[in-house]
């Protein structure tokens, strides 16, 4: 955008600043012969005079003098076209933001040769300057898009104190209130005390159905716990909660470990799909498996619920919000699903920086037991 930007607004005035030296430059090698031909010219009178001839008689040398200077100044001036010409090109080039461009070699001098350079330093300085707008213009993307995520945790995390503090404690309040009063009746209570159950019963599940919408409204982090480690707690806090039976394949916690951002990218990952399975599926099984081989993680969250086409909803927020968590560590996230027939969710991540982090593990190990030995040998 920045660089478009750039090369966008010159090449009017580029353009015809161009086509005017173009103009200019094309009677410059008979400007340079005519002017050789007056000094040819002039020369030869001044040798005739010098030579005490007659007026009549410099007529020949002069013009004899003339067409040699016109000749010698023409051919002296083709070099000297040829580089205007080129440099021209380059300039006209450089002001349409063709910044890359080759730099001529051109004929002429070190004085040309030396204006060359100084137009291609100028150039390559102009270009990474462009490109630095750019990467700034898309650093100031990120962070917008950055704040306006962290805005909306932040909003998550206030309405779940809010309900918790407010709707939740109420609901827990009447439940304990209907209950003591079912208690204190007189037996029998009849009618009574049935009525007074089923309030207590209502308000205890809008209670447990509160405490699930906190849940889902908070963010949930890893708390230094491996990702296997805290997926294992999510399924289990799913299954317990919902009438979902969990099948879980994750790896082994060490040899799933991970670098910190693809391993709560994954966590996040895993939420969303394992949340929209769960509200919109309906499923009666849920299969979750995370492997790791060779720092390439793969997860996959796989349902038997009711599925969905995926050409009606391309711009479902849950599936594009997982497809930018995916992107932002360069994994790849595929949805299948069809009407009937459950969906599937895999993610694919190369982790480069796993094994740069266990490198600098084994060597601040290693450091340590080479100062352990140090230590010990003093």
């Amino acid at each position: 955008m920045v660089s478009r930007g750039a090369g966008a607004g010159p090449p009017e005035a580029g353009g015809g600043a161009g086509a005017s030296v173009a103009v200019s430059l094309l009677g410059i090698d008979w400007e340079i012969a005519g002017f050789g031909a007056i000094i040819g010219a002039v020369a030869a009178g001044v040798a005739g005079l010098l030579a005490h001839q007659a007026p009549l008689q410099l007529v020949l040398p002069v013009a004899v003098g003339a067409g040699i200077g016109g000749v010698v100044g023409f051919w002296l001036a083709r070099p000297l076209k040829r580089d205007l010409s080129e440099l021209n090109t380059y300039a006209a080039l450089l002001a349409r933001g063709q910044l890359q461009a080759e730099p001529p070699t051109g004929d002429g001098g070190g004085e040309f040769k030396y204006l060359m350079r100084q137009l291609a330093v100028m150039a390559a300085s102009l270009a990474a300057q462009v490109e630095a707008l750019r990467r700034l213009a898309d650093d100031r993307v990120r962070l917008a898009e950055r704040a306006e995520r962290l805005s909306v945790v932040e909003e998550r995390q206030r309405l779940a104190r809010e309900l918790h503090d407010t709707v939740s404690q109420e609901l827990f309040a009447i439940a304990m209130t209907v209950g003591a009063v079912r208690r204190a009746l007189p037996q029998p209570a009849g009618a009574a005390a049935e009525q007074l159950g089923l309030v207590e019963e209502g308000a205890r599940r809008a209670q447990a159905t509160m405490r699930g919408l906190i849940r889902a409204l908070r963010p949930v982090e890893l708390g230094g716990q491996s990702l296997a480690a805290a997926l294992s707690a999510l399924l289990e806090d799913v299954e317990a909660r919902q009438s979902v039976a969990v099948h879980a394949e994750l790896a082994d916690a060490e040899a799933a470990r991970l670098s910190p951002a693809v391993e709560d990218a994954l966590f996040r990952i895993a939420q969303e799909a394992v949340s929209n399975a769960v509200r919109h599926g309906e499923p009666a099984n849920l299969w979750v498996a995370l492997s790791c081989h060779r720092r390439v993680a793969v997860l996959s969250v796989r349902d038997d619920g009711q599925g969905f086409d995926l050409d009606a909803t391309p711009g479902h927020i849950g599936l594009r919000t997982m497809r930018e968590r995916a992107a932002e560590v360069g994994g790849q996230l595929a949805v299948q699903s069809q009407p009937g027939q459950g969906t599937t969710v895999t993610v694919r991540v190369q982790d480069v920086g796993a094994g740069n982090q266990a490198g600098e593990k084994a060597g601040e190990e290693a450091g340590g037991g080479a100062g352990g030995r140090q230590e010990g040998n003093a």
